[in-house]
């Protein structure tokens, strides 16, 4: 199956540019995927139901639905990339019962590196930003629960 995707940048006046600037994605990206700050300073911009949700997941053993469900949530709050997003979001097709979404993302992701590293570039990449985004709720979910120690250097 052939797909193409179009892409353009927001202008100033349009409504994702507007967004953008109203929320600072500061963790669980793939281009800053807990560089925007420690994770203390992270816990401190979430919202008191994000930071309960968060201690309530257990992100190594989750039901694909309650997973698709907790990452739409992270993502409307603009913690979460688009495609961690739609990737994570789609295992609630081939799943029943729990599962160990990282440990499916890196399965997945090493079942095609070195396949076609040129034609698989995407699904990598998308690989690679679940991969991200999932250790970062899991460093997050640590820290709310008093299970981690935050270090920045």
């Amino acid at each position: 199956m052939d797909m193409a995707s179009v892409l353009r940048t927001p202008t100033p006046t349009s409504k994702p540019w507007q967004l953008q600037s109203r929320r600072t994605s500061h963790c669980m990206l793939r281009d800053k995927p807990i560089k925007g700050g420690s994770i203390a300073e992270i816990a401190q911009t979430l919202d008191e139901t994000t930071k309960e949700q968060l201690r309530n997941v257990n992100i190594r053993s989750i039901d694909p639905v309650e997973l698709s469900n907790f990452i739409l949530m992270l993502h409307h709050e603009g913690y979460l990339a688009h495609e961690a997003f739609t990737h994570l979001g789609n295992y609630q097709l081939d799943y029943k019962g729990l599962i160990d979404p990282l440990k499916e993302a890196r399965d997945g992701r090493e079942s095609i590196r070195g396949v076609d590293d040129i034609m698989y570039a995407l699904a990598i990449r998308h690989y690679e930003t679940s991969i991200d985004a999932l250790l970062g709720i899991e460093r997050l979910t640590d820290y709310l629960n008093g299970r981690g120690v935050d270090v920045y250097a």
